[in-house]
């Protein structure tokens, strides 16, 4: 089979892991004030750090690692195809104050099933794009 057949349920627990460690990756990479984001949830791209890197080389190694990783989470919710599912991985999960699926969907204009099907959807293209789906659980053979 060319496509291996995806676990849906582990791929989209390894998404929601992924995606509920962004705060403690912005602690420590320090990143301070607020992403620009676009109209379309799209992330703008940062200029140079212009502070001087940490005197201990142990968190300067951690600082790069957070940074690597907030990247890593913010180019994969750029990648994504749907606007509305930037939207909505980036309300529920990268906002500074995140929000309740209610209030997403309900700010939206979605039925929650409808909310429910387009978040699993989201998860899972997340997953796929995520370090070049690093995160998908596929079936065994």
């Amino acid at each position: 089979m060319f496509f291996p057949e995806i676990n849906i349920s582990k791929t989209k627990a390894n998404a929601k892991r992924k995606l509920r460690e962004y705060p403690r990756w912005r602690r420590i990479a320090n990143d301070v004030g607020e992403q620009k984001v676009t109209q379309v949830f799209t992330f703008e791209p940062k200029g140079g750090h212009s502070k001087p890197s940490q005197p201990v080389e142990q968190l300067a190694i951690r600082k790069v690692d957070a940074e690597s990783e907030l990247l890593a989470i913010r180019q994969s919710i750029t990648g994504l195809f749907e606007p509305m599912h930037r939207r909505i991985l980036f309300d529920k999960y990268l906002a500074a104050y995140p929000k309740k699926d209610y209030q997403i969907y309900t700010e939206l204009g979605y039925e929650r099933t409808q909310y429910y099907e387009m978040l699993d959807n989201a998860l899972l293209a997340f997953a796929e794009l995520y370090r070049s789906g690093v995160l998908l659980v596929t079936k065994p053979d």
